[in-house]
């Protein structure tokens, strides 16, 4: 009985990682013509100075790689401190940053869905599931208003701005806060957001 418990719940988090996995790998963009074109840019040019290396290393006098001599004759009449070295150094370091960062996995689209199945794969836009952690809050008596921000490139919690006309509040916010947590319960996010309330009262 214990043995046969013990493979079903390793069953059960192998096929939760596994949908993880696939959530992930079908809501990223994968941005594939950009990824492509940086490794071929990096390939090409890593091949370039293993050339290069290899025959300075055998000691020949004559570049292997066509165009290398007259770059290389540019740069040895010019400093390290001549401005238009470093303007040339500095355009290729912000090309090639922006190109390596533009050939990196996008944001994902949407929030996953935690699910058991690695066949299958769920997601709800961010701005939906802010629109229903809101009506979520708007269903506690007294709360007048509320407006959810969060779940952006950098803040991976969601704020819940509530307002309430009473004076003297009590749990409210306390209450706000459960039913936040109760509707992210029948969603089930795979990354459960942390959850901020803040309550304001708002004079009639």
């Amino acid at each position: 009985m214990t043995e046969t418990l013990v493979k079903d719940l390793i069953e059960e988090a192998r096929n939760e990682r596994q949908a993880r996995r696939l959530a992930v790998r079908e809501f990223r963009p994968r941005r594939a013509f950009a990824g492509f074109a940086a490794a071929l840019l990096v390939a090409v040019a890593g091949g370039v100075a293993a050339i290069e290396l290899l025959a300075a290393a055998l000691g020949s006098g004559v570049h292997p790689v066509p165009g290398v001599d007259i770059v290389a004759g540019a740069l040895r009449s010019r400093s390290w401190r001549d401005p238009e070295v470093l303007l040339w150094a500095a355009s290729i370091t912000v090309f090639g940053l922006a190109f390596l960062l533009a050939a990196l996995p996008g944001r994902l689209r949407g929030v996953p869905l935690a699910g058991s199945d690695p066949r299958q794969a769920g997601a709800i836009g961010r701005t939906a599931l802010r629109r229903t952690l809101a009506d979520a809050a708007l269903t506690v008596p007294g709360i007048e208003s509320a407006r959810v921000r969060g779940l952006g490139i950098f803040r991976r919690g969601v704020v819940v701005w509530a307002t309430t006309e009473y004076r003297n509040p009590a749990n409210l916010e306390e209450l706000v806060h459960i039913a936040v947590d109760a509707r992210l319960d029948r969603i089930e996010p795979m990354h459960r957001p942390r959850v901020d309330v803040r309550l304001g009262w708002r004079r009639d």
